[in-house]
């Protein structure tokens, strides 16, 4: 890369919240030793924010974002994978850079990148996103942003906020996921879009829509060849060879799903006739 987050059981859980002592608030640094907040500047006015997510018995997952500067104000785009960890991140912008975010663009509806909203919300922020991440991250028990952009609606579409640009590609790892580019920059975050430069695997397909999804990718090639530097939304960056190996890895999987399809046919045609 260049220098460069039924009423009686509520009424019980109540009353015994009130006889338990309150709460103590986190502290910036107590906020900051549990909920561990990387903030690298990659070029003028640009930095990726990454936080971790652990899950019980696994290593800690790390999840990109980026912070874009807009005059004196700030643009995140996905939070921190976490409430928590999203407010850790405020307190790391807030003694690194010294600027407020005031706009925040989700990319999809998925808890590593949207989990952070109602406190970018109840803090001021502006939401930017496709029009389905409301719906999906409601339909999933989610956080829902409270504002979509309708011009992102459709594939291949794009808006401009501030100094950066937000395009909706088309599907690939979800259906509604955003991509947005720095021009000035030539800084092209891919969310999950694109998988990072150590990935050997495709991740969550839950919501993925194979099919499309190499179709998607080479729009983003297409419109954006100059880009210099690809931030994914899980792992290290690169340049647009990143969109190369995630192609080769949606090749692979679908080459070896119709591998198992052929070989599970043939097995069926071979197998003695029943009496």
């Amino acid at each position: 890369m260049r220098r460069l987050t039924p009423f009686l059981l509520a009424a019980i859980l109540s009353v015994s919240a009130c006889n338990e002592a309150p709460e103590t608030p986190e502290t910036p640094s107590s906020l900051s030793n549990n909920y561990p907040i990387a903030l690298q500047k990659i070029a003028e006015g640009v930095w990726v924010h990454t936080s971790n997510y652990t899950v019980p018995g696994r290593k800690p997952i790390p999840s990109n974002g980026l912070i874009v500067e807009d005059g004196d104000n700030l643009i995140m785009v996905d939070t921190a994978w976490g409430e928590k960890a999203t407010e850790s991140l405020l307190e790391t912008i807030k003694s690194e850079i010294g600027k407020p975010v005031t706009k925040l663009i989700i990319t999809h509806h998925h808890l590593d990148k949207i989990s952070g909203v109602d406190l970018m919300e109840f803090a001021g922020a502006e939401v930017f996103t496709h029009p389905l991440t409301p719906v999906k991250a409601a339909n999933a028990g989610y956080p829902v942003p409270n504002t979509s952009v309708a011009a992102l609606k459709d594939a291949k579409s794009r808006t401009k906020v501030g100094p950066v640009e937000i395009a909706y590609p088309g599907a690939a790892h979800a259906q509604e996921n955003l991509i947005v580019y720095v021009s000035s920059e030539k800084i092209l975050y891919s969310g999950c879009a694109v998988k990072g430069a150590e990935a050997t695997a495709l991740g969550n397909l839950e919501d993925a829509d194979i099919k499309a999804w190499p179709a998607t990718l080479n729009w983003v090639k297409a419109t954006y060849p100059e880009t210099q530097t690809i931030v994914p939304g899980h792992g290290k960056g690169s340049d647009l060879r990143l969109i190369d190996r995630t192609l080769a890895m949606i090749a692979k999987k679908v080459n070896a799903e119709k591998d198992a399809l052929k070989a599970a046919a043939e097995k069926e045609n071979e197998a003695p006739a029943k009496p």
